[in-house]
């Protein structure tokens, strides 16, 4: 069983998108402490900005989810590959879009986790492009 087992893109995107739902969820639900620790002085503009994020997370958690479960073949590696790009252009203009303002989440460690996380289901598409 070679490393091509290890990146199928249809146990990455349902794997990514579960944890991504759960985590979603949990910043919509407690948008309100969520918010204490990303801001100094939080507003009740800032607490609606977290529940925002929790829903575009679960939203995009939703797309991968659905992806890995009923997408098959060539597209199922075209989307993975598309979609570990624009995460990962995301979570680099959101973390300098989070220093610019020190929000209280940045944290460059996860960034860069995240994106190693993505860029290698994005591999695993690439190595599945061919796949029926």
């Amino acid at each position: 069983m070679g490393i091509k087992a290890y990146l199928h893109p249809k146990w990455w995107l349902i794997t990514i998108g579960t944890i991504f739902l759960l985590l979603g969820t949990g910043n919509y639900l407690d948008a309100e402490d969520a918010s204490k620790n990303a801001y100094d002085d939080p507003t009740d503009r800032d607490v609606f900005y977290e529940e925002t994020f929790g829903l575009f997370s679960m939203s995009l958690a939703t797309m991968a989810l659905s992806t890995g479960l009923f997408v098959k073949g060539r597209g199922l590696a075209m989307l993975s590959m598309i979609s570990s790009v624009t995460v990962i252009v995301f979570f680099v203009l959101h973390y300098n879009a989070g220093e610019v303002v020190s929000y209280g989440y940045n944290d460059l460690t996860v960034t860069i986790v995240l994106s190693s996380i993505l860029g290698l289901m994005g591999i695993g598409g690439y190595l599945h492009l061919g796949d029926d």
